[in-house]
């Protein structure tokens, strides 16, 4: 998916997110998403990696993985990239992959206002 701003990439996350839940890790990144209307998010925060593809089967077929640019971030995705594809579920990473084009690294940034070239 190509996105020409930051408005399009949030208008195309809402509108996925009623089909796919998005993964992120914390509470910061729920409130940062929830002030651009999207609501079907899934924290990693107190959960076991193990635990997401029960969680997801519930909800949906697939997931869209949105966690941080940062080292850390990106251990996580990668492990729950395989997890969830491993099991069969759909994993979409393009709205990632917007957000390293921007220069935006946390997603709690979208909150804050701080978006790189976004």
């Amino acid at each position: 998916m190509d996105f020409r701003s930051l408005s399009e990439w949030a208008n195309k996350l809402r509108e996925l997110s009623h089909r796919y839940p998005v993964l992120v890790e914390g509470k910061n990144d729920v409130r940062a998403l929830r002030k651009y209307g999207i609501k079907n998010v899934i924290t990693l925060s107190g959960k076991r990696f193990a635990d997401l593809p029960d969680l997801i089967e519930t909800r949906s077929e697939g997931a869209i993985l949105l966690y941080d640019l940062d080292p850390h971030g990106e251990r996580i995705n990668r492990k729950v990239k395989e997890l969830l594809s491993s099991q069969g579920f759909l994993v979409i990473e393009d709205f990632r992959e917007y957000l390293r084009e921007a220069g935006i690294i946390h997603i709690e940034e979208l909150a804050e206002g701080r978006h790189g070239k976004a």
